[in-house]
């Protein structure tokens, strides 16, 4: 029961937040560019929600392996997909900005989908599953032009702890055809922060961000395969270190 009254603290506080981030970003986008907007608004405000869910869940986050995330190159980063927590660490940790994929009905969504168009990020249209991958073809080089990684969650929904989906290939395609490597990043965000709950776990998130993966002349299902064997036995490694821990 504390826990869920905990976790609706939170999201009561963090809704107000979003109030605040959609009025900063509807307003300073006529002369604001993208890369300042997202330095001076969206990430010092993905780092507020991390720090406002420490204080009001005691959900803390540890991580390792940051000395693999390079600073000047374009990459595909490809994250595990657990709960609703991950784009905050992405908004706060990775090096340059995020471009996410997401589904254009969410532009509709009050303040929160109002504050995803304003950054101009890569909406599209699920319901087409080929026209959305071309489009994400088409559009993402531009945004690699720009500084942005590309962001995706190879599982393509939240999978909770201790299930298993097969991973897309859409991100290593994009990948390869680019050029670009892969960075895989893991995590157990799923024990603290659960699918579909508004409870949160109090405890420590740990994060553990992998080595380049190289695509130039390689197959895609191939890379998706590597990219999956990492995350996952990296998974079971954080897990048995929580479990020896406690």
């Amino acid at each position: 029961m504390i826990h869920t009254l905990r976790g609706w603290l939170f999201y009561i506080c963090l809704a107000i937040t979003i109030l605040w981030l959609t009025f900063a970003l509807l307003v300073t986008k006529p002369f604001m560019g993208l890369r300042d907007r997202y330095e001076c608004i969206c990430r010092p405000w993905a780092r507020f929600a991390l720090k406002l869910l420490k204080i009001t869940c005691g959900v803390d986050v540890k991580n390792i392996g940051m000395e693999n995330m390079p600073a000047d190159r374009p990459v595909v980063v490809l994250c595990k997909h657990q709960s609703a927590w991950d784009p905050f660490w992405l908004g706060t940790f990775l090096s340059r900005p995020p471009c996410f994929l997401y589904k254009r009905s969410l532009n509709w969504i009050p303040f929160l989908g109002w504050a995803l168009w304003s950054m101009d990020m890569m909406a599209i249209d699920r319901s087409n599953g080929r026209s959305a991958f071309e489009t994400f073809m088409k559009k993402g080089p531009k945004f690699l032009e720009r500084g942005w990684w590309i962001t995706l969650f190879p599982e393509g929904t939240r999978v909770p702890p201790g299930q298993r989906v097969r991973y897309k290939t859409g991100g290593a395609r994009f990948a390869c055809t680019e050029g670009v490597p892969i960075l895989p990043i893991a995590h157990n965000a799923g024990r603290f922060w659960p699918k579909n709950s508004i409870a949160k776990i109090p405890g420590t998130i740990t994060v553990s961000v992998g080595p380049l993966i190289e695509t130039t002349g390689r197959d895609p299902h191939e890379v998706t395969r590597e990219v999956e064997a990492w995350i996952e036995d990296e998974l079971s490694r954080i897990d048995d270190a929580a479990r020896v821990s406690h």
